[in-house]
């Protein structure tokens, strides 16, 4: 026979087989369904709220009723041999599953959202070979199964099953890589197997949200595989136990919000240990010292009212982020360390000037300080300043040198004028928030209406990049929909040529969202050929936000004092300067002028040298 035929007959028959193996039971007004004996799957029928009666079930592969109306499936018992894919997810009206024992092959069974389904049936026990079960949003859920048996399933995820009291025995799933019980908010307790199994795999443990647990079992202690934990808002918990300090292999230990914990376990270390986050544990008093490996060191919202010395044996450190207190300028070993300052509803008028020699802060948050008035001179290294809802405060005397930071400054609706000329004019790759109910003037390209705009470039020959500044206000569409941040999409298009121009960053994080505020963002525009460029921005949450007003100011590239001073060399202009120099190695400028415009063109001075204390511009001559 000739082999080209033999690969054809071959081929036909393979498509023969797949053809089959595809078959998929759609949309009909069939009661009934009979499977070919090669067939492999049913698909959803979304019509019926029954499920149709078939034959063949010792076929079925895959059984596909995802967003159905069903109520239930079939009655009594099916041969389900081959089962081993079962997708139910968001089948809201479904209140009960039938006995699945006979699904000894079945790995993943899909039930999230079944939001009416209250239990699940004994037979679960029976699936030995299931590997994956998810029960999110299963809000009615109140009974599980004994016990779990399958000893290679590798997830259990109940995220938001907030009636489910009790969990099964699960010392038989050895193999379970990671239990989610996120927002089980009326478990009680956890199943003593969780430790008792000395076996069991376990890598990824979430408790968070489970509110109704008062304590762990003291056999948490042996699940000695365990790698992250989160235990964030667990609001009833008092205390961990001394166990704990058996989880050598433990990288994440996260404890946000839980409220009522006063004290970690004591002379533990915890080698692996990378990040330990204890953020709003308002009554947690004194500094844990569990882990000596820690990289990542999150206390903010304690009531922790010192840092011990010991703390700078902690070479791995990289991240440490605590609550601000009187006396933390005691503590001269922590200025050096801490990354992340946070003050809250706190009674101070002014940020202590101490604060500037904190070498290493990137983070500076003022969260409701209703008699904070100004803010001093912060440190250089500051990526990050948030000041919320800080209703006095009206003064900032200081300059933000760093061209990665972002400023927002939601509800300081009393920030006077210069203050908001310091921060519409400081120059950052970053976002930019502060309170208005319009555009600024400086950005001579504005739009009062509608979302987008025109620009008309006079340069010539054009630059091979052009940089921008954009400017828009928000205005909300739907007053029900809630939203706490949103991304803003930059089209810019050659108005000429109708083509697409590509700008970086295209998308920009809009965070809080907030009507009777400004957002201002830069951007870079490359390989421009047309005079006439249109900027659309678009909210990618429309039916929330739309545009209320938009504006560009266009950018110069930046120069250096070398330049500067070179006059012809840069082309442009000359500049008379004069230089108050200081032999202080530490820069100190007088009223923020670095990033500050020196001409109407929009040319800025970076200064390199460490000895320069002030620049002041005495004019400008054209050449």
């Amino acid at each position: 026979m000739d082999s080209s035929f033999f690969l054809v007959v071959v081929a036909a028959a393979i498509g023969f087989f797949i053809l089959f193996r595809k078959f998929r039971f759609q949309e009909s007004n069939s009661s009934s369904l009979s499977l070919p004996s090669p067939a492999t799957s049913v698909s959803r029928n979304r019509k019926h709220d029954v499920f149709p009666s078939f034959h063949g079930a010792d076929v079925l592969v895959e059984l596909d009723m995802s967003s159905s109306k069903l109520r239930k499936l079939w009655e009594g018992t099916k041969q389900l041999r081959n089962l081993k894919w079962m997708d139910l997810s968001d089948s809201i009206d479904l209140k009960e599953l039938p006995n699945l024992s006979t699904a000894t092959n079945l790995e993943e069974l899909e039930l999230r959202n079944c939001s009416s389904l209250m239990e699940l049936p004994s037979s679960i026990e029976k699936l030995t070979s299931l590997q994956r079960l998810d029960l999110c949003d299963c809000s009615s859920l109140v009974k599980l199964p004994p016990s779990i048996n399958a000893n290679n399933l590798w997830e259990l995820s109940l995220i938001n099953c907030s009636r489910v009291v009790e969990l099964p025995a699960i010392e038989n799933a050895t193999n379970l890589w990671e239990l989610n019980l996120q927002n089980c908010s009326s478990l009680i307790e956890l199943p003593l197997s969780i430790g008792t199994a000395r076996n069991l795999f376990l890598k990824e443990l979430n408790i968070s949200g489970c509110s109704s647990l008062v304590k762990l079992p003291s056999s948490i202690g042996d699940m000695t595989n365990l790698e992250e934990f989160d235990l964030s808002n667990c609001s009833n918990l008092v205390e961990l136990p001394s166990s704990i300090g058996n989880l050598q292999n433990l990288c994440e230990l996260i404890m946000r919000g839980c409220s009522k914990l006063e004290a970690l376990p004591t002379n533990i270390n915890l080698k692996s240990l990378y990040t330990l986050d204890l953020t709003d544990c308002s009554q947690l008093k004194s500094f844990p010292e569990i882990s000596t490996n820690i990289s990542e060191l999150w206390l903010k919202g304690t009531a922790i009212k010192e840092v011990p010395l010991s703390i700078m044996s902690w070479s791995p450190l990289v991240d440490f982020q605590i609550s601000y207190f009187e006396s933390l300028k005691e503590f001269p070993h922590a200025l050096d360390i801490i990354t992340g300052l946070w003050l809250s509803k706190s009674d101070i008028q002014e940020v202590p000037p101490w604060v500037k020699r904190m070498s290493r802060l990137r983070d500076l948050r003022l969260n409701n300080c209703n008699n904070l008035v100004s803010l001093p001179q912060l440190p250089d290294s500051l990526a990050y300043l948030y000041a919320d809802n800080c209703k006095s405060l009206e003064r900032l005397d200081c300059c933000f040198n760093n061209p990665e930071i972002s400023l927002y400054f939601p509800k300081c609706f009393k920030l006077n004028q210069e203050a908001r000329d310091l921060i519409m004019h400081t120059s950052t790759r970053q976002c930019v928030m502060l309170p208005g109910t319009q555009v600024p003037a400086c950005f001579n390209h504005r739009a009062t209406s509608g979302d987008s705009l025109k620009i008309k470039l006079k340069e010539s020959p054009l630059p091979t990049t052009l940089r921008f500044k954009a400017c828009i206000m928000l205005v909300k569409v739907n007053e029900k929909l809630m939203g706490y941040d949103q991304w803003m999409k930059i089209d810019i298009k050659d108005e000429q040529k109708g083509l697409k121009v590509q700008c970086t960053p295209s998308d920009h994080r809009i965070y809080p969202v907030l009507t009777e505020h400004i957002y201002t963002f830069e951007l870079e525009v490359e390989e421009v050929t047309s005079t006439e460029l249109v900027f659309e921005f678009t909210p990618y949450y429309e039916r929330n936000w739309k545009i209320g007003e938009c504006g560009m100011l266009q950018k110069r590239n930046e120069i250096t004092l070398p330049e500067l001073f070179a006059g012809s060399s840069a082309g442009i202009f000359s500049c008379v300067l004069s230089l108050s120099l200081s032999l202080s190695p530490s820069i100190s400028l007088s009223h923020g002028l670095v990033n500050e415009s020196i001409s109407p063109n929009g040319f800025q001075v970076f200064l390199a040298s460490t000895i320069v204390r002030e620049v002041r511009i005495m004019g400008l001559i054209s050449p």
